[in-house]
This record gives C-alpha cells, structure tokens and sequence, in this order.
C-alpha cells in the first residue's frame, strides 16, 4: 500500500525539480541587481532593496505584449562590469535612490536620445520590431524599451485604460530606476504605436495632476513601487523627441478596416514580395481593399457608447501630445510617411502635422515657453505602410540621424 504513495511523492518532486529547472533556464525575468542594471549605479546601488524589483528582458511575444522589454545598447552591454556591494538601506521613495543622469555631457548638436521607447504596430512579431531595437542598440548605441500593445486592444478597447495606466507606472518606475535620463525618445509605429504613445503620455500627466493637492503624495505602481507625482511631470518633461513612422489618421471603422485587412495581408503578400525584392520600382503593390461587410459590422460596433468614449479619449490624447506652447515643452517630432501607404494616407498625416502647428499658433500668446518642432520625411510611393524601413534602410537611417543631430 505504500508503493504507490512513494511512487506519487516521487513524481510530484521531480515535477517541481523539473519545473524549477525550466524557470531558471527560461525565464524572461531578471532581477534588477544583475549586471546589466548595476554597472551605471556602482555607488548607489542598494542591493536590500531591489532584490524583489524585477525587469524583464527576454524578447518574445508574451513579454513585449504586456511588459516593456529592456535591451541595452550594444556599446552599454560590452562595458559592463560588476559594481562593489554597498551598505544596504531601505528606502520608501524610488526617486530618491538615484540621482539624475547628467545627459549635459552630450555636445550641445547631439540630440541623441539616452533611452529610446519603441511601441510597435497593431498584429506586429517581436522579430519585425527587434529590428529597430537592433537599430538603435547596434547603430545608435542607444538603451532601449519596447512595446508591442495586445492585438485584443481593437475589439476590446475599454481594456485599454487600464493597461496604460499599468505601463505608465512601469515605465515611470523604470526611468528612475536607469537615473532619471533628461533626454526620453519615442519611436511609433502606425495608428496602434501613435494612439498608444498619446495615451500613455496623457496617462502620465493624469498620475502627475491626480495627487498635485497632496504634498508628497505616493502613487503605487504593480511592482510595489511609489512613485511620486513629481516624478511622472519629471518625466514627461525629459520626453525630448519622438519618430512617427506611418501615423495617424482618424480612427474610424474604414481605418479599422482597413488595418486589419492590412495587417493579415502583410503576414502573406505584402512581406513576401518586400523581402524578395525591396529596392524595385517595378514592383506591383496590391491595393488593400477591406470587405463592406466587414466595414457594416465596424460600423456597428462603433456606435457602442464604450467604444465612443474610448475613440473620444484616443483622438483628444493624439491632439494633445507634449511639445509646445501649450504645455510649455520641448518636443520634436519626425514623420515619415509616403504616398505608397494605403492604410495611413499621407494627407491625413500632412493633415495632422498642419493640426498642430495650428494648436502653436493658438498658443502663441501663452505664458509657457515650449517649442514644438516638426520634421518630415517623404518615402517613394513603392513603400507601403509600415514598410519605409524595408524599402529604404539607407534613407532611413539617415532621416534617423539627421533628426538626431548625429
């Protein structure tokens, strides 16, 4: 009778050994006291403290759709060296554990950002954003973040709110964490990325405002983390710049159409031929053409009030992005867009762009000294949505440094 007792226990144990095994081997989460994150902190590192605050870093297609994936610059990773253990201190404030990174030592034509923000397109794969993070590790040795937000987001936007709220509060954490950079950089992608990117920074500046009437209220963040509200206006002021590539237009059900019709399309034809050939003129682009039916049940679905108020929040998030007289901020933009894009138009960009310089001079006579910039970059009209990269790596990067000063 005791056989088969002894024989479950033996089982369950090398289950659980067997499991333990495969988290060590496999896991996608790194504490924060590893090398990667230390060797900027040697003398401020509080081991005590951080030994529960955990990153992740493994890019994959589970991680990059709900966390932001951390991948540091090539030229950062090569230098690493572990740092000296210091007293341990608990701490109740993460803003006080480290001190400003001093971005000043950048000569004053070096826009280059300190960390870049990338948040990829709607049914985007980690291996086509890992490009750009490739880009801007490997070329730009540049630390990066990145983002892929959930397909789900387009038929469920009510979800959205709540999980740009989380990412606000992780991302804001984070930034303290790698010393408070002054020169923040986003770089989106299509109508999902810019959406997204405008939402978040309205996140961010509704956690800013929401305590202002307490002094040194805290906001806690998932990781158990306060944060101060100080510290999320400290970092919408570091947001220096910001790469639009293929956004945006309105979002509507013909947009939402034609996105997911696009977006299928492009896992088949559309990358096949891309790849085969990226450079020729010849090549017959397919016209992306979403059924009616389908366009009938957008329809539909956006009359429902949840959907409206989210397509609200979204349109007046995108007019309302830092940079500017209006909100007193230092900002430049870089579009690049292209005649070739059949599911972003390049009027409705141009229309866009034309929308904000009309917002500066609508502020022209405010108090607040921000600056708002505005750079542009027009592709061939072989280059489709999303595709400017693919079709034209050499413009491309030199749109990049150009707009970076480099």
């Amino acid at each position: 009778m005791q056989q088969p007792k002894v024989l479950f226990l033996f089982a369950i144990s090398t289950k659980l050994f067997n499991t333990k095994n495969f988290l060590t081997k496999s896991s996608s989460i790194r504490y924060f006291n590893s090398q990667t994150f230390r060797y900027k902190h040697k003398t401020s590192f509080h081991t005590n403290y951080y030994f529960k605050r955990q990153i992740t870093t493994a890019f994959n297609a589970k991680n990059v759709r709900k966390h932001l994936i951390y991948q540091p610059s090539s030229q950062s990773s090569s230098n690493t060296t572990p740092p000296s253990d210091t007293t341990s201190q608990h701490i109740h404030n993460i803003s006080q554990v480290y001190p400003a990174t001093d971005d000043t030592q950048q000569t004053p034509s070096h826009d280059k950002p300190s960390l870049m923000i990338l948040i990829g397109w709607w049914n985007c794969k980690p291996k086509h954003l890992l490009k750009y993070v490739s880009l801007y590790t490997d070329k730009f040795h540049t630390d990066t973040l990145s983002h892929i937000p959930p397909f789900y987001h387009v038929f469920f936007p009510w979800t959205i709110s709540r999980d740009i709220h989380r990412l606000a509060k992780e991302l804001i954490g984070i930034w303290i964490e790698r010393g408070k950079p002054n020169n923040i950089g986003f770089h989106v992608f299509s109508d999902n990325g810019t959406y997204h990117y405008a939402m978040l920074c309205e996140a961010v500046r509704d956690l800013s405002k929401k305590y202002s009437d307490y002094d040194q209220r805290q906001i806690k963040s998932s990781s158990g983390l306060n944060l101060s509200s100080e510290d999320a206006e400290s970092f919408l002021n570091s947001i220096k710049s910001c790469v639009i590539d293929s956004a945006p237009s309105p979002i509507s059900e013909k947009y939402l159409a034609l996105g997911i019709v696009g977006g299928f399309l492009r896992k088949t034809t559309l990358m096949k031929k891309s790849a085969s050939n990226s450079n020729s003129e010849k090549e017959e682009i397919p016209i992306i053409q979403p059924p009616p039916s389908l366009i009938s049940v957008l329809s539909i679905f956006f009359t429902l009030p949840v959907v409206k108020r989210y397509q609200d929040f979204a349109h007046k998030s995108l007019y309302n992005i830092p940079g500017g007289t209006h909100d007193g901020r230092h900002v430049k933009y870089l579009f690049l867009y292209g005649p070739g894009d059949q599911i972003v138009p390049e009027k409705d960009v141009i229309e866009f762009m034309e929308r904000l310089k009309e917002r500066e001079s609508n502020h022209i006579n405010s108090e607040k000294k921000g600056e708002l910039t505005i750079v542009k970059n027009r592709f061939g009209a072989n280059s489709e949505h999303v595709q400017h990269f693919l079709r034209y790596p050499d413009e491309y990067i030199s749109a990049l440094k150009s707009f970076y000063n480099i």
